[in-house]
């Protein structure tokens, strides 16, 4: 459910910007607004090559035993862009305290075809030291002109299954709404 909410907040951010797909500029405004915020428990870094962000790295804020400010190490996320600058993956790390390293825990996919845009989540297998098939994925079917019609959610309990539809949401245009409410 965590990778749901994430891929539709994504959506959304990708949406109000005014674009049909996640891309560079859409991982720096988010980057932008969540490093902005003073009152937040984290606290955000960002590398950057060129102009896009090629990893983030979260920090949880805690409070030392003199009232002192520590962060401390929390998830790191690394980005890969297509030459035109659409988000092609995220990998998605988490701190491990007792092995003092970011440990891989998962991968999104991202793609763009026949008016569909895909994402695609895969676990990070430790064992084998690989990713699994993904078990989740959104298809966002695109309007012609900057908008998403439609969402479809699918599912599967394992990398082995097929996908099965979950559910599927028709996003309707905030903007004709308000004009219509005038």
């Amino acid at each position: 459910m965590k990778m749901l909410v994430f891929a539709i907040l994504m959506c959304v951010a990708a949406m109000s910007a005014k674009a049909q797909v996640l891309t560079s500029e859409t991982v720096n405004n988010v980057y932008e607004e969540v490093s902005n915020k003073s009152n937040s428990e984290f606290a955000f870094n960002a590398v950057k090559t060129g102009k896009d962000i090629t990893a983030m790295f979260v920090y949880k804020k805690e409070l030392g035993s003199k009232g002192m400010l520590t962060l401390k190490p929390h998830r790191k996320h690394e980005y890969a862009y297509a030459a035109d600058g659409m988000l092609t993956s995220r990998t998605d790390y988490r701190w491990s305290d007792s092995q003092k390293d970011w440990i891989c825990a998962a991968r999104y996919d991202y793609s763009l075809a026949n008016g569909e845009y895909c994402t695609e989540y895969s676990r990070y297998n430790q064992a084998t030291n690989s990713f699994e098939k993904p078990v989740e994925k959104m298809v966002y079917s695109l309007m012609p002109y900057d908008g998403v019609d439609f969402i479809s959610y699918y599912l599967r309990n394992n990398p082995a299954s097929n996908y099965q539809l979950v559910s599927e949401t028709l996003v309707k245009n905030v903007q004709y709404e308000l004009i219509a409410e005038k």
